[in-house]
């Protein structure tokens, strides 16, 4: 799946949401924003720049962020922005990790043939462990990628996506620009 198609699926199920919320499409990436005060509540969903591949599939991220322009990424001095991991409570970062583990265990392993399983032994493990699944429940603080491989991969993270965004907006809008709240659970 090229990003341009995961993009496209994404939007078919997210937008109506932020549509119904008051956020409009912004600039950059698959991305929404709406004003909040005298800030912005920017939200985007990235691909990963590594691309596809046809066995371990790929995976994308959502970043919240209050700032002071309606701009994805705006700088740090004017902007405070979070990964939608780092907004979840501990139950729901046990219901990515079995989401997660869903999508690696539908993923067809490459032949033994495969080019990348030989190259070097650290390059073929990184690439090996793609295909395992998450044994431990994520940290706190811990960086989750959505892995991806189908198209109802997409759907399954967007359903997810969409029962947390009113949680996670709310977290974004109480944030100042230059710092992190308290307690964001």
């Amino acid at each position: 799946m090229k990003s341009p198609e995961v993009y496209s699926l994404l939007k078919i199920e997210l937008a109506p949401w932020f549509k119904s919320e008051g956020f409009k499409r912004a600039k950059g990436l698959l991305s929404w924003t709406r004003p909040h005060g005298d800030a912005h509540i920017v939200v985007w969903c990235q691909v990963s720049q590594y691309g596809w591949d046809p066995y371990a599939g790929s995976q994308f991220i959502v970043e919240f962020q209050r700032s002071s322009e309606p701009v994805i990424g705006y700088g740090y001095k004017n902007a405070h922005r979070e990964r939608i991991a780092l907004l979840l409570s501990p139950e729901e970062r046990e219901e990515v990790r079995r989401i997660q583990n869903s999508v690696i265990a539908s993923l067809q392993h490459p032949p033994a043939n495969h080019p990348i399983l030989h190259f070097t032994q650290e390059v073929t493990d990184i690439y090996v462990k793609q295909f395992k699944a998450v044994s431990e429940p994520y940290p706190e603080r811990n960086d989750i990628w959505f892995r991806y491989a189908s198209p109802e991969h997409i759907t399954q993270w967007a359903h997810f996506i969409i029962g947390r965004l009113p949680k996670c907006v709310a977290i974004a809008e109480s944030w100042s620009n230059l710092s992190m709240p308290a307690n964001v659970f």
